[in-house]
């Protein structure tokens, strides 16, 4: 089984937890699976809930959601959490980062953060965070290089010009 990206396996994961209207998320990576400790109220919360997927869910749960993107075409919501974390993880693919972990429960202030762990190509540990601004932002520009853009999103893009 192929590995998937961070962008695509994020999304998924991230659209999963959009579903369960879970908020707070501590996802790590452990070979071929993911455990995400996940909590209902916006961070800093407790993450009483642990959901366990293998690559095999995140590809099956793509594959449902690649089929129902087919039947009718939704807005971006690139501010969405799925949107956020693909975003993330796209930019972590571009600098050849594997994602080790990824959460938002230590956020205290006005903006949530998201902090990354991972690991580059010649196995180097790498740290980062980002507040959601900036997240926002490089969803932006993956947009954009797609050509995909369109509705709010393309608005707001051209407004910050």
């Amino acid at each position: 089984m192929p590995d998937l990206s961070n962008a695509r396996a994020l999304r998924v994961i991230g659209q999963d937890l959009e579903a369960r209207g879970l908020k707070t998320f501590d996802i790590r990576r452990y070979r071929d699976r993911y455990e995400a400790r996940c909590g209902y109220q916006a961070p800093p919360a407790p993450t009483p809930v642990t959901i366990e997927y293998s690559l095999r869910d995140i590809e099956e749960m793509e594959e449902r959601g690649h089929d129902k993107r087919q039947e009718g075409a939704a807005a971006m919501d690139l501010l969405s959490l799925s949107q956020m974390l693909r975003a993330f993880g796209g930019y972590l693919d571009g600098k050849n980062i594997m994602v080790l972990r990824i959460w938002n429960s230590e956020s205290t202030g006005p903006e949530v953060v998201f902090k990354v762990e991972g690991e580059s190509e010649r196995g180097e540990r790498v740290c980062d965070e980002r507040p959601a601004s900036a997240i926002y932002d490089m969803g932006v520009t993956m947009y954009k290089q797609r050509g995909k853009l369109t509705g709010a999103a393309q608005r707001y893009a051209q407004w910050r010009r």
